[in-house]
């Protein structure tokens, strides 16, 4: 049996496949947002960083903030693989474990997707998410508060290790990005959000993106913190009322979420200068 179909045949005993075995299915996809990322070897990560099941994981993870970004639950997934030539069958495994761990924690099914060998592992996700009233990021407004999730600059303290040839902890935000909590309080504070988006690329290069699209400054309280510089954080950045400052506090303590005031929206227009996070 070749390796692409024992990653199909893995994949398909893993619990988490609907529809398998074709390139498409046919979906009722009303009020349907669809994204897709890649997650590939050599541009977010060096093998040797990640395990396989991390990097299964990771792949699906980094789809699956973007829905929570705009408030959708994710529903299906599309899964294109390359699998590097000489792969072991170990480490499929491994990856499809990956795959099925996240696809389990936030009950997504897999209903197609394609597989094909080359030089090195690279994963592309395309998902299917749902949302009633989709979290945009064009809608921020003048003394709108900046506040985002988390904390953030372990990603980059991390990614600084890996690259003088440490490791970093399993636990590691890098390695296994957070999301369990934040989708619920996303759902439960879309009602008073005007925008939000997930920070993947740091905080400064977010606030710049907020800034091109609402022709308004993000100004933030300490703009040369380096955390800010941190991408893969995979938090939160949110554009919230004045008013509903207190009711976004009390929704985070009771889905365990914690939160940073760290500006305001305000005439103008943002220039922070981001760190170039994926070569």
């Amino acid at each position: 049996m070749d390796l692409e179909t024992s990653f199909l045949n893995t994949l398909a005993q893993s619990g988490v496949v609907w529809g398998l075995g074709d390139d498409a299915v046919l979906l009722d996809t009303s009020k349907a947002l669809y994204m897709l990322d890649m997650f590939s070897e050599g541009v977010h990560f060096k093998r040797g960083w990640l395990s396989y099941t991390q990097i299964g994981y990771k792949a699906m993870c980094v789809n699956i903030s973007d829905a929570i970004a705009m408030a959708a639950c994710p529903k299906y997934a599309l899964l294109g693989v390359q699998l590097a030539r000489g792969c072991k069958l170990a480490e499929m495994r491994q990856l499809v474990a990956g795959i099925a761990r996240a696809c389990k924690e936030f009950k997504i099914k897999i209903v197609g997707g394609d597989t094909t060998l080359g030089a090195h592992l690279s994963l592309s996700v395309t998902l299917i998410a749902k949302s009633t009233k989709p979290l945009e990021r064009i809608k921020i407004r003048p003394r709108d508060l900046l506040v985002h999730t988390g904390t953030l600059g372990q990603s980059d303290k991390d990614l600084r290790a890996l690259l003088r040839g440490g490791r970093v902890s399993p636990k590691s935000k890098f390695a296994r990005p957070r999301l369990q909590n934040l989708l619920p309080f996303i759902l439960s504070v879309r009602p008073f959000v005007h925008a939000g988006l997930d920070i993947s690329d740091g905080l400064l290069a977010e606030c710049n993106r907020l800034s091109k699209l609402n022709k308004l400054a993000c100004k933030l309280d300490t703009p040369h913190n380096k955390a800010y510089l941190s991408g893969e954080e995979y938090e939160l950045l949110l554009s919230v009322p004045p008013r509903h400052k207190l009711t976004l506090m009390r929704r985070a303590k009771q889905h365990r979420v914690r939160l940073n005031f760290v500006g305001v929206v305000a005439y103008g227009l943002s220039h922070y200068r981001p760190k170039i996070w994926h070569a």
